[in-house]
């Protein structure tokens, strides 16, 4: 809306309209396609070295959430950023969202006057300056005295700043909070310090937001519109609905079936196999990566995980699944949702490719059922199947149905790996 793009946000996620994420190819003003999770710190980073290697002056900033950060690739970037010094903002937006309930009921970062102050003295020129010039000081004295100012310089901010904050120092980024989000003039104040500081190196503005805000605001002016009636007998289901039917039949047969979910999005369904069984289902967030060998740690325990991840993020997991699960003949049971073109969620998510995929693996067993029928019997063969890895995909589109009915699934007759076609 602020880049000149306010006239067609009617299009958005349409054909020929708006992509609903940031693209290149639609606007001078994004300098990134933004619509795969965790990637901002490595692609501002390489924009930062860039600018170096050109010689040219552009302040590079990037934004990443803290659902972001359960996943690798940040923290990969982050140290890269800190060990090359080069300069660039990372601003960390901290909405307070936890896939752990135990840590969303302990106590959490606090914003008040005194952490307003600080945060403010931090990104102050002064103070930026007065640290550097007593680093360059116990540098010329010597004798260790630099590396004993550098250790009290980050036990006395991590006494000050929140749980956590010593981390993005270890990892050598200068961290500056935590900021209330939601003051704007103290947000803007903070960052108009930390936009005029020179060779300063990559910095961390960590910002708390509360992600249900707009929500909120929005049920509290809802008005009652007169909707079309529905026939009381029609109930739209998801894949995923006789996907999660399925599963907990073949859970209450067999308690050593585990469901590991990733993915940025949980659907409802999904909510109540977890809620249904608690100690069988693990939901790892954008952790793709860790997800699969984390399915492939279970195997090797003796458990038998379905391993639920959208065709589009499985792509990020190759290396994982080659040879943490396929070429040591793992039975780890891969559901891939989302699979085929995901409509109005643009190109970018959707799964057109794993078909391809995963069929050239010496190992895996693929399928892709035509309908809910075949799919839950697909579940039913995965749950049976010992002798390596399989998988099976389905789209996210409802199913035309309007009975609740679901029957048990059936294992499919086939061949083993060694002789599929």
């Amino acid at each position: 809306m602020l880049t000149g793009r306010r006239s067609l946000m009617h299009t958005l996620r349409k054909k020929g309209g708006l992509s609903g994420y940031t693209s290149r190819s639609e606007s001078d003003y994004d300098a990134f396609g933004a619509a795969h999770g965790c990637n901002s710190v490595s692609a501002g980073l390489g924009m930062a070295i860039a600018r170096d290697c050109k010689g040219s002056w552009e302040r590079v900033v990037t934004i990443i959430s803290n659902e972001s950060t359960m996943a690798g690739q940040s923290y990969e970037a982050m140290s890269n950023a800190g060990y090359l010094d080069s300069n660039m903002i990372v601003i960390l937006n901290d909405s307070r969202n936890s896939l752990h309930p135990k840590l969303d009921e302990g106590s959490k970062t606090s914003i008040n006057a005194l952490s307003s102050t600080l945060s403010k003295l931090q990104s102050s020129k002064s103070f930026r300056r007065l640290r550097e010039a007593a680093k360059g000081v116990t540098k010329k004295i010597g004798m260790g005295m630099h590396e004993l100012a550098a250790k009290v310089d980050e036990y006395a901010r991590g006494m000050l700043g929140p749980s956590g904050s010593t981390l993005f120092e270890e990892l050598g980024l200068y961290y500056i909070g935590p900021v209330d989000g939601h003051n704007i003039e103290d947000l803007i104040s903070v960052l108009q310090e930390v936009a005029s500081l020179d060779s300063m190196g990559p910095v961390l503005v960590h910002v708390i937001t509360k992600g249900n805000l707009v929500a909120d605001v929005n049920q509290k002016n809802e008005v009652s519109t007169t909707q079309p009636e529905v026939p009381v007998n029609f109930h739209p289901r998801s894949y995923t609905d006789y996907l999660v039917e399925a599963l907990v039949m073949e859970t209450e047969e067999d308690k050593d079936i585990v469901t590991v979910h990733a993915g940025s999005v949980m659907e409802p369904s999904l909510r109540l196999l977890q809620e249904k069984f608690p100690d069988n289902f693990f939901d790892v967030g954008m952790a793709e990566q860790h997800a699969v060998t984390f399915s492939a740690g279970l195997s090797c325990g003796g458990l038998k995980p379905f391993c639920i991840i959208p065709s589009a993020l499985l792509q990020r997991t190759y290396s994982q699944v080659v040879h943490d699960v396929d070429q040591q003949k793992l039975p780890v049971r891969f559901a891939i949702s989302n699979a085929g073109l995901a409509g109005g969620n643009g190109p970018v998510q959707s799964g057109a490719f794993d078909i391809t995929f995963m069929s050239c693996l010496p190992n895996m067993v693929v399928m892709a059922p035509s309908n809910e029928g075949e799919l839950v019997d697909m579940v039913a063969t995965a749950a049976h199947y010992d002798d390596g890895p399989i998988c099976f995909r389905y789209p996210s589109g409802a199913v035309d149905r309007t009975d609740n009915f679901i029957r048990s699934g059936l294992p499919l007759e086939g061949r083993s790996a060694e002789g599929q076609s």
